[in-house]
């Protein structure tokens, strides 16, 4: 039976990013989940990712998300 220990399933999501030689570089909690930040993306998360465009101030910023284990994993496009 698998652990629903939220705080167990973060620390086994960061060892197995670790093991797809996927470096975190942020790591931020809000109300209902984590967003991890990572500096590029594995072959396994950039098939499920979506893309966000964002535009704040005549700025525009494009990032990809995906799901995984609960946590949403980011990073820059």
């Amino acid at each position: 039976m698998k652990s629903l220990n939220p705080q167990h399933q973060v620390k086994q999501l960061l060892r197995a990013l670790q093991k797809m030689n996927c470096r975190v570089t942020k790591t931020a909690q809000t109300e209902k989940t984590l967003v991890i930040h990572v500096d590029a993306p594995v072959p396994e998360l950039q098939h499920h990712s979506v893309l966000i465009t964002e535009t704040v101030n005549g700025l525009t910023r494009r990032i990809r998300a995906a799901r995984h284990s609960g946590c949403c994993v980011v990073w820059e496009d």
